[in-house]
């Protein structure tokens, strides 16, 4: 969960730079260790996989409903209150 001193720059590199909060900077450097590999490396999968994701997503499918041929639908139809 981003921290309130998480943020993104970017440096006269052309290079991003992230400040996150020393929990998540803990968090990451963890978990880096225990997959052995770089925060860098890390980040950069993550980021991938984010991105890989987003793309097969893509737009949700909605739900086809072959409900056969229907009149129009009236409030009066639903509901008593109206005569």
């Amino acid at each position: 969960m981003p921290g309130d001193s998480d943020s993104v720059i970017w440096d006269r590199s052309g290079l991003m730079v992230i400040h996150i909060s020393q929990r998540n900077e803990a968090r990451l450097t963890e978990e880096a260790r225990r997959l052995g590999i770089t925060v860098d490396e890390l980040v950069e999968q993550l980021i991938n996989e984010r991105a890989a994701g987003a793309v097969r997503r893509g737009s949700p499918e909605l739900p086809v409903w072959h409900l056969g041929s229907v009149g129009s639908l009236h409030r009066r139809d639903i509901y008593d209150d109206v005569r």
